[in-house]
């Protein structure tokens, strides 16, 4: 889940490389790394908005938007513990 176009300009480009590595993985392991990377990139990002000089409610909206995003990639990285965790054959990539 993309994040919208409203963050700070040095996190913005690392979270859309990676993304873009998370979606590209060819291993659960790989991608399972990036989806946490992604996590903590957009706790930087919600902290850069909350310290913004935008109003409460842009504030607001943004960090709702940064919270779902957060939700989706931790969710995507419970998905990939249980897999890896599992020891099943998991095809990945064909």
């Amino acid at each position: 889940m993309p994040l919208p176009a409203s963050g700070h300009e040095l996190t913005q480009p690392a979270i859309g490389i990676v993304y873009q590595r998370a979606i590209d993985a060819y291993t659960a392991e790989d991608a399972m790394r990036y989806h946490s990377e992604l996590v903590d990139l957009l706790a930087i990002e919600a902290m850069i908005v909350k310290m913004s000089s935008r109003s409460d409610a842009e504030t607001d909206q943004a960090i709702l938007d940064i919270q779902a995003c957060a939700q989706y990639h931790r969710d995507a990285v419970d998905r990939l513990t249980d897999i890896i965790e599992s020891k099943q054959q998991f095809i990945w990539r064909p």
